[in-house]
Parts: structure tokens; C-alpha cells; sequence
């Protein structure tokens, strides 16, 4: 995974508009994870109501309880962009999160084919 280290820089540059995907596999401290599944269910809440989701959705791994995937869809790079900026996002979601994480995330973006 982790096909992007920067991702808002590359939704910033790209003049691709199609829908895009990203994937989060998080890692979270064994003691943190049930308010990590707080945060989450926060977090998928609030999501739903921002503009140009299309699917978001937050799933156990199998080998792992403390693993975690984070499934988004959006109708552009500039939702998602948008969804990133949110204060929402940068000051709840990131804030409360990072402190979390046993190592960082990885990530994948991609470019949706309808």
C-alpha cells in the first residue's frame, strides 16, 4: 500500500475530476482501540453528511483487533480535498487519532473505473 505519501498535494495538482477511492489501514495501540471505535463512529458520522461522499465505511482486519480499514469513495478529488480540510477532520478526527496509532497509517488512493 502507501501508493502516495502526500495525498492532498496530489489532489490539489491533478486535473483528473472522476470519482476516487482511498484506503486506510490503520494501526492502533491495543489500549486505545475502543476509543479509537468511538472516534470512528464519530467520524463516519459526520462524514456522511459532507458533500460528494459516496462510500465510507470502517472495518475490523481479520488476523488483528487492533487493525483497522478505512474504505472511502468520492465523487472527485476536490471532495475529498474538501473533506480533508474540514475542521472537523484536522481538528477532532487528526488531533484525537495520531496519538492513537501504534505506527503510521498506510494509505492508497485510486482513481475509481465506473
Amino acid at each position: 500500500m502507501n501508493n502516495i505519501v502526500d495525498v492532498p498535494g496530489w489532489l490539489r495538482s491533478t486535473d483528473y475530476t472522476g470519482p476516487v477511492g482511498l484506503t486506510v489501514k490503520c494501526y492502533i495501540k491495543p489500549e486505545m482501540v475502543g476509543e479509537f471505535k468511538v472516534l470512528m463512529k464519530e467520524h463516519l458520522e459526520v462524514t456522511f453528511k459532507e458533500p460528494g461522499v459516496l462510500h465510507f465505511k470502517f472495518n475490523s482486519d481479520y488476523e488483528s483487533d487492533s487493525v483497522f480499514w478505512l474504505v472511502e469513495e468520492w465523487e472527485s478529488p476536490a471532495a475529498l480535498l474538501t473533506h480533508l480540510s474540514t475542521p472537523w477532520f484536522k481538528e477532532q478526527y487528526l488531533v484525537r487519532s495520531i496519538p492513537m496509532n501504534l505506527q503510521p497509517s498506510q494509505r492508497a488512493l485510486y482513481k475509481i473505473n465506473n
